[in-house]
């Protein structure tokens, strides 16, 4: 007895998945499922990529490329400086604004002072002195007042004055001291900022 081989009931070559199956052996059903588990996914990924990166931008300090530039990145932030501060903490000395004075005359000048009490705390010969004031505008007075050397232990107390233009705040004044010690004179130089001067009448 031969076989029939167009028996109906002879399921050796039907496949088993009514939905076939594509030619890398994945079902048409699961590749619809990746399909559209991939359509809806990747969207979703972006959007949390976009805000993330927006969030590290607000908080996290993202300005990387701004802080790269300028030479405010190199700069050391500093406190200013008012009655009773020391304007060089980082030397062996004390430099003490002892009063800052801005006086309003009525004129198109207004006087500024500055008075510091120096004590050679070192073990060295010492000299401070007040250069230049910046103001807020943008503009530089020019001055020199110094203390001339002094000797270990020795206290002076220098005012520095300026004329400056009416309505004009301080900002900042240039100071330097010099450190003398075994035939060689070691300079330090800064730009101190000044707190708030309050403006006297008269």
């Amino acid at each position: 007895m031969t076989d029939a081989p167009n028996d109906p009931t002879n399921t050796a070559d039907t496949p088993a998945d009514s939905d076939g199956d594509t030619p890398g052996g994945i079902s048409k059903r699961t590749l619809i499922r990746l399909l559209v588990g991939f359509g809806i996914g990747i969207p979703i990924l972006i959007e949390a990529i976009t805000f993330l990166g927006l969030l590290d931008q607000q908080f996290g300090g993202g300005g990387g490329d701004d802080a790269g530039s300028g030479s405010t990145a190199t700069e050391t932030p500093t406190s200013a400086v008012g009655v009773g501060d020391d304007l060089l903490p980082e030397t062996e000395r004390s430099e003490t604004l002892a009063s800052a004075v801005l006086r309003e005359t009525g004129g198109d000048r207004w006087p500024l002072s500055l008075t510091v009490e120096v004590h050679n705390a070192g073990d060295t010969d010492y000299e401070f002195q007040l250069l230049s004031v910046h103001l807020d505008d943008g503009r530089t007075v020019s001055g020199r007042t110094s203390t001339d050397r002094l000797a270990p232990g020795e206290t002076r107390t220098i005012t520095g004055e300026w004329s400056i233009p009416a309505g004009s705040t301080p900002r900042a004044v240039d100071v330097v001291a010099l450190v003398y010690a075994d035939g060689s004179v070691e300079t330090v130089e800064r730009r101190v900022d000044l707190a708030k001067i309050p403006v006297r009448g008269g």
